[in-house]
């Protein structure tokens, strides 16, 4: 093959003391390849313009002779000889073009031989790895390389949930370009997605005029504008999975249709990477989550056998009826740290032999609340303990406390919960041991109050601790409403417990029966019963604000008779009764219910009657008439004091007076007459009394 040298020696012997320049390239990017003249000449337009369809065409212009030589692809050799020839050598020229020729093909075919090293080099490149994310980074960058006049591209793929082109790759712009999407039949690419043909543009205004959605407009309008692109289909088979663009932004030189082939090409091996990547992606992400699985699977399958290991031992205790004071032990052993269990019916807790902390119920119970049935982790003093409610039903009868350290594992509060679930189990048995000792109090109780003299009867009171001295009274509490029987259980269970804590040093007889808890008991001084009453005063305001619930409370009167306990206890009843009618909480002694006592046995829409007898006549269509009513009251009140009820009620004494004698007369009564007296007072205490 002819080369430059071998060109440059046949100018020298056939054109000897010619200067000459030698051109190789399209019209508009000539490149200067051979030359034996200092100075650079501008190649006229026109010359290109004149050349025939010969092998080869001679011009003489402005003292210039040019040989042009065409060749395919719109390329040229231009030969421009400083000096015009009179008589042209056919047969030189004729050498000279063969020359030329060879030298053509042989640097044409040189770049050719470069670019498929490179597509060779960029699909090794491609297929060298299955990192799915090294791949979206690497194909941009190789495409850049097949086609150097480019500077910039974005690779897009195809999104099937949002049916969008978007934007997975980018090199040469910035990254805002990532939350540009594409509709597909919109756009550049989104054309070349719907049809999948290539697109080639060598402008900025062909560029423009193919996007037609606005807001692309808008946006292209806002960046720097390519001059020029390239836009591929990346087909995978039959199917096309995103487009591939190359942009030039300052690079020199055209786009061509060999690069729009090359970018085919290319854009197919992308396709196939790609697919292998995602593949490999995922074949790895099933892979992990059946690592996972099965690690999960291993976890879980460890947390059972644990699970039943602390079931069965704890079980064991349970049937062989050690208590939950050795279950919680027990727990401490198999999981050596220090688990407490909060005991919500006695109020108190309990930590195990060996594992004391410096923490009282009380700072417990801050945490705990009746209502939170699931588990929680918080700190007490700097300490991070974690509490397990045990419910039954949706009643928390306690919770199990662990003093957690930073080695604690999920097998360790399985190993908790499951101890938990053997306590719940222990706590039924205890309620039902409980219910059984209730129900035998109750039974002995009855026939206490039915044959009090019976030598047989009295004994018996040794088996509950109980002893018959000087003295017996009853005293009565019940919690209203209607509860699920656990969660009447658990709140009578709780008040017991402060009952038998307030009077640990009291000689008594104390069970539960629904929602009812009878006491009774007997004391050798009457002057002990009111320091008894006090207690029982401050457990009922404590249970009021602890439990946010109403508590009524009878006591019934002490008697040296055995025989009159059962007077006692039927006082206690009528007691409850009365604080019960007036929707008044709290502990009232009979005797304190003095005149009310009655009235006790009175149905209450009688006693509604009696007072609307009085009280309605007062009324009338007037709104103001209601004073009749508040000025009676209210003088009744004041021990009818007819200057302290016009001050209060802020009127002039005249004006009462005037008042007092309406009501003489609508009630057709006189406050003179004490028969009339005692009705208007008895109506009003009725009225107060109960709330009519």
């Amino acid at each position: 093959m002819p080369n430059l040298t071998t060109i440059q020696t046949f100018l020298h012997e056939k054109f000897t003391g010619t200067h000459y320049q030698v051109w190789l390239g399209r019209p508009d990017e000539m490149e200067l390849c051979l030359s034996n003249s200092e100075s650079t000449i501008s190649l006229p337009p026109q010359v290109l313009k004149l050349v025939g369809n010969n092998n080869y065409t001679l011009l003489n212009q402005e003292n210039k002779t040019y040989m042009v030589i065409p060749f395919e692809d719109d390329y040229y050799i231009i030969i421009c000889f400083l000096a015009e020839f009179s008589s042209m050598n056919q047969e030189s020229f004729d050498q000279l073009s063969l020359l030329l020729s060879g030298f053509y093909y042989t640097e044409i075919n040189r770049p050719n031989d470069n670019e498929l090293e490179k597509v060779i080099e960029s699909i090794q490149a491609l297929t060298s790895t299955l990192d799915l994310n090294e791949l979206l980074k690497k194909i941009i960058s190789i495409a850049l390389t097949v086609i150097p006049a480019g500077d910039a591209g974005v690779f897009r793929l195809y999104d099937t949930k949002t049916n969008l082109l978007v934007p997975r790759a980018l090199v040469g712009m910035k990254d805002e370009y990532y939350q540009y999407k594409t509709k597909i039949g919109e756009n550049i690419s989104g054309k070349v997605f719907a049809d999948r043909k290539p697109r080639i543009y060598h402008s900025r205004e062909e560029i423009f005029s193919d996007n037609d959605s606005r807001g692309h407009i808008i946006f292209l309008q806002q960046k720097d504008i390519a001059k020029a692109l390239i836009t591929v289909p990346v087909l995978l088979g039959e199917e096309c999975i995103g487009t591939l663009t190359v942009l030039q932004f300052s690079k020199n030189g055209l786009f061509t249709e060999k690069d729009v082939k090359l970018l085919q090409g290319f854009s197919s091996q992308v396709a196939i990477a790609y697919n292998n990547a995602k593949l490999y992606k995922d074949a790895q992400t099933r892979l992990e989550t059946v690592v996972q699985l099965s690690t999960e699977l291993e976890e879980k399958n460890q947390l059972l056998q644990q699970r039943l290991k602390v079931h069965d031992t704890l079980t064991q205790l349970s049937l062989k009826n050690k208590g939950m004071k050795k279950i919680i032990d027990e727990t401490n052993r198999i999981l050596n740290m220090p688990i407490g269990y909060v005991d919500l019916f006695d109020n108190e807790v309990y930590w195990g032999r060996n594992h004391q902390q410096n923490i009282t119920f009380d700072m417990l119970n801050e945490v705990i609340t009746l209502e939170q049935s699931s588990p929680i982790f918080t700190k007490i003093q700097n300490q991070e303990y974690y509490f397990y409610p045990i419910v039954v039903g949706s009643v928390i009868f306690g919770c199990m406390v662990a003093t957690l350290s930073e080695r604690h594992s999920q097998m360790d509060i399985v190993s908790i919960e499951q101890s938990a679930s053997v306590l719940a189990l222990e706590l039924v048995k205890k309620i039902s041991l409980t219910e059984l000792h209730y129900k035998k109090a109750h039974e002995y109780f009855n026939q206490l109050l039915e044959t009090p003299t019976h030598e047989n009867i009295i004994s018996t009171a040794n088996q509950f601790n109980f002893k018959i001295s000087s003295y017996s009274f009853v005293v009565l509490c019940e919690i209203p409403g209607s509860f699920e029987p656990y969660k009447v259980e658990a709140r009578i269970q709780r008040l017991l417990s402060k009952i038998n804590q307030e009077l640990s040093n009291t000689n008594r007889l104390v069970y539960a029966f629904h929602n009812k808890i009878t006491i009774l008991i007997s004391i050798d001084e009457l002057t002990l019963v009111n320091t008894l009453v006090y207690n029982l005063e401050k457990i009922i305001i404590e249970w009021k604000s602890t439990e946010r619930e109403n508590l009524f409370g009878g006591i019934g009167t002490p008697y040296r008779n055995i025989e009159d306990i059962v007077k006692s206890y039927n006082e206690a009843n009528k007691a409850i009764s009365f604080l019960i009618g007036r929707n008044k909480p709290g502990l009232i002694r009979y005797e304190d219910i003095g005149v009310n006592r009655f009235f006790l046995n009175h149905p209450a829409q009688d006693i509604k009657n009696f007072t609307e007898e009085i009280f309605s006549r007062l009324r009338s269509d007037n709104v103001k008439s209601h004073d009749l009513e508040k000025t009676l009251m209210l003088y009744i009140s004041s021990n009818n004091s007819a200057i302290e009820t016009a001050r209060k009620l802020n009127i002039h004494i005249n004006t009462f007076y005037q008042r007092l004698k309406r009501i003489e007369e609508r009630l057709e009564l006189s406050f003179d007459n004490p028969e009339d007296m005692l009705k208007i007072h008895l109506a009003c205490h009725l009225r107060d009394t109960f709330k009519l």
